[in-house]
């Protein structure tokens, strides 16, 4: 029965094991950052350490930024170690920064901290989606790396739940909770530390580069459309839906039931027939949902869009995840996708100051018209940069 199970699913037999406890690690590091900076970091600034929001604010991005930006450097560098001893590495990193915090006594100690900390993580991510490529089933890749992510998303909302419960009753409890899940890393990753990917690679390898380089706005505004309204989805919710929590909450929940339900069927179509028109099919209905919920409908009306997002969402990151597999090279390919993830980064970065000035100067609805321009624009982009071949 169990064998039946795992034939089923994207990834080859005898690499489950490895990539689950890898997907584990990554869940546990994202719950714990995610707890960490949400909730636990505003609350101990405030109360311990009398530091401004801007300050606690700040060290976020500072860590964002040393993550993303180093992507490509840290694939380079996970190909020549290996994830386990990446993994170990940045699980060390993060407790050093959590055992250091209540010593701090200025703000570029919070930031050179949190600095180091997201410096450590830059080769987790490339790593993790490599080894998930490769293990991958062959025509089940964008499946796999699909579920990879997918698999992965739900941890930062434990992380942030569990502090955002523990942090009012007792911060000195969730402080050891926090210690205690980067602790469970740095263990977890002690029987990785001899895994390494066995492949063989051809001794030249003729890549068109000029291919890749295409890719590089796709990158950047694939995450620049949702990031312009990321900020911004609870307060237009609230005050101009008239939203309350559990109806929010319904709909980000119908969201994501229909996205993930749907992906594993959808997402053979991208495996068996080629990435090229899901994926432009699923950027435009995620532009029509933008575009849908600018007109501020009705809850029941609202729902409907969030199943409309959701079979958006199905058919673009399987689809998103086929063309990489298909465009980067066996050599070096940690590293090239690490370059592809800090430009995604980029994306998530600009879009919540374009969305605040928009909404600032344009008006409510503004962001979502803007996010929907932004969405189609990448999907008329794949129609002319995308070979039907591919």
């Amino acid at each position: 029965m169990r064998l039946r199970i795992a034939r089923l699913l994207p990834w080859k037999i005898t690499g489950l094991l490895p990539l689950f406890s890898f997907v584990l690690l990554l869940g546990l590091i994202e719950a714990v950052r995610s707890g960490f900076f949400a909730v636990y970091l505003p609350n101990f600034s405030k109360s311990s350490l009398g530091f401004s929001a801007a300050v606690w604010g700040a060290s976020w991005t500072v860590h964002f930024l040393a993550e993303s930006l180093f992507k490509g450097p840290g694939g380079y560098l996970v190909q020549r170690l290996g994830l386990g001893v990446a993994t170990l590495i940045a699980g060390a990193a993060g407790l050093l920064a959590l055992l250091l915090l209540p010593y701090i006594s200025a703000p570029w100690m919070l930031w050179a901290l949190t600095l180091l900390w997201g410096l450590s993580l830059s080769a987790v991510s490339p790593g993790l989606m490599t080894l998930s490529s490769r293990l991958a089933r062959p025509g089940r890749e964008g499946r796999a790396l699909a579920y990879t992510t997918t698999l992965i998303l739900p941890w930062a909302g434990v992380g942030f739940l569990l502090m955002a419960f523990l942090v009012p009753k007792d911060i000195g409890a969730a402080y050891t909770t926090l210690l205690i899940g980067q602790g469970l890393v740095i263990l977890l990753s002690l029987p990785l530390l001899s895994f390494r990917e066995r492949i063989s690679l051809p001794k030249q390898e003729y890549y068109p580069w000029r291919q890749l380089v295409l890719f590089i706005p796709a990158a950047f505004g694939q995450t620049f459309a949702p990031a312009i309204i990321s900020q911004l989805i609870q307060k237009f919710a609230t005050n101009e839906l008239g939203l309350g929590f559990l109806e929010l909450g319904a709909v980000i929940l119908v969201g994501g039931v229909v996205a993930f339900s749907s992906m594993g069927w959808l997402g053979r179509i991208p495996d068996r027939r080629g990435p090229k028109v899901p994926l432009i099919v699923g950027l435009s209905l995620m532009s029509a949902t933008m575009l849908l919920v600018a007109q501020k409908p009705s809850f029941p009306q609202l729902l409907a869009i969030a199943a409309l997002g959701g079979i958006g969402f199905a058919l673009f990151v399987p689809s998103w995840n086929a063309l990489v597999v298909r465009v980067l090279p066996q050599n070096n390919r940690a590293a090239v996708w690490g370059t592809l993830m800090m430009i995604e980064a980029w994306g998530t970065a600009a879009g919540p100051s374009v969305g605040g000035i928009l909404w600032s100067t344009l008006g409510v609805t503004a962001p979502f018209y803007a996010s929907a321009a932004a969405f189609l624009a990448v999907a008329v982009f794949y129609v002319f940069a995308v070979r039907r071949e591919i």
